[in-house]
């Protein structure tokens, strides 16, 4: 198959533009193409239902006379002035799709900016915590996030707990993360109110660990680009992935992860606000306390790429490294905070959570544990 990138010409004389042999790279002139064309054949580049085929031909076939190497090479050039003509040359001339990258957001600024907060404490402003959960095969990674107003957020903990989740051992673990409290400031002890764990990997495991915990408290998650939100409605799952059937059954909340990732992209580039101008952080921030680099290049594993097909838009996230499961979990902990309920919580409610954890005045007694942030077994805790 003809490659654009084997074509050659001196630079500013695209006339003298040669193809170069894949196997001697030798140089193939433009009027060689009749002979090449009359002993060619075509093969099918896709076959859906064994009577359906597909070819992909470019310009670059196109017989002498027509449209040769020349024009396709001075197309090109003209084509480096603007983003718009060279998209036009690779749909047209080269009938591939155009590929145009959103950047992630920059890992080093992120690591840069951490802050001196206590890995495992709850710093002010964090009022109710969730946490997502993201299952590997030898492995489960847990991230625990504090939610304040405006969907500012702080990360408490990033947990890796290592095991074969194919075995209990691991799963013994999480249950106890998932009971584990954080401490604020003012002495607060706080619980996970609400725990989204993956679905996708292991879901056998996955269904039979939630089960065995107080329901409402964790939910399952799993992907689904179809999802109007960035949580759907769930639905009941009343057959395993083998076939077993699943006892009272399992409800799954879709999750449209590229949405999240969109979301979270975007406040992770928020700026922080100067000291010297008083401001308040900007809703959505994200705060991180002194993680190592790794966490940070996960956390920005992936980017937005955006494929013009047929003259169509079509985006997908794309992984620029393997490792991404910090990401993953934040978008977990994201969607236990929206199932919780954090679009709806009242003014009210907010009110009151941040007079609980108010530190004490002088003269004023310690403050104790409310019932406001007790997980919530079962229904909307807002409604």
């Amino acid at each position: 198959m003809l490659k654009f990138q084997r074509l050659q010409w001196p630079k500013g004389e695209p006339e003298k533009a040669v193809y170069l042999c894949e196997h001697c790279d030798g140089a193939i002139e433009n009027f060689h193409k009749t002979h090449m064309l009359e002993r060619g054949e075509w093969r099918a580049s896709s076959a859906n239902d064994g009577k359906t085929v597909g070819f992909h031909l470019s310009s670059l076939y196109s017989p002498v006379g027509w449209f040769s190497w020349g024009q396709a090479a001075r197309m090109f050039e003209e084509a480096q002035k603007s983003p718009e003509l060279l998209q036009v040359f690779v749909n047209t001339v080269l009938g591939e799709t155009w590929v145009e990258q959103g950047e992630a957001p920059d890992w080093r600024r992120l690591y840069d900016r951490r802050e001196d907060y206590r890995i495992g404490v709850v710093p002010a402003g964090g009022l109710f915590l969730t946490a997502g959960a993201d299952v590997q095969k030898d492995r489960i990674e847990v991230e625990i996030v504090a939610w304040g107003r405006g969907k500012e957020s702080w990360s408490v903990d990033y947990r890796v707990l290592k095991g074969d989740t194919s075995r209990q051992p691991v799963w013994g673990e999480l249950t106890k993360l998932a009971g584990e409290t954080f401490r604020t400031h003012p002495g607060v002890d706080l619980p996970v109110v609400k725990l989204a764990i993956d679905s996708g990997y292991a879901p056998t495991e996955v269904y039979g660990w939630v089960k065995q915990q107080s329901p409402g408290r964790v939910v399952v998650v799993k992907g689904d680009s179809r999802a109007p939100a960035l949580v759907g409605l769930p639905s009941s799952v009343e057959v395993g992935p083998h076939g077993k059937r699943i006892q009272r059954g399992v409800r799954i909340w879709p999750v449209n992860s590229g949405m999240a990732k969109q979301e979270l992209y975007r406040w992770l580039r928020l700026e922080r606000p100067t000291e010297e101008s008083g401001e308040p952080f900007p809703a959505g921030y994200c705060h991180f306390p002194r993680y190592n680099e790794e966490f940070f290049k996960q956390l920005t594993a992936e980017q937005l790429v955006t494929r013009v097909v047929n003259g169509y838009p079509k985006p997908e996230w794309q992984k620029t490294r393997e490792r991404n499961e910090a990401l993953d979990a934040r978008v977990y902990a994201m969607a236990a905070a929206v199932i919780h309920g954090i679009e709806r919580i009242p003014e009210k409610k907010w009110a009151e959570m941040e007079e609980a954890l108010r530190p004490p005045q002088a003269g004023e007694p310690s403050p104790r544990k409310k019932a406001i942030f007790q997980p919530v077994v079962s229904g909307d805790p807002y409604l």
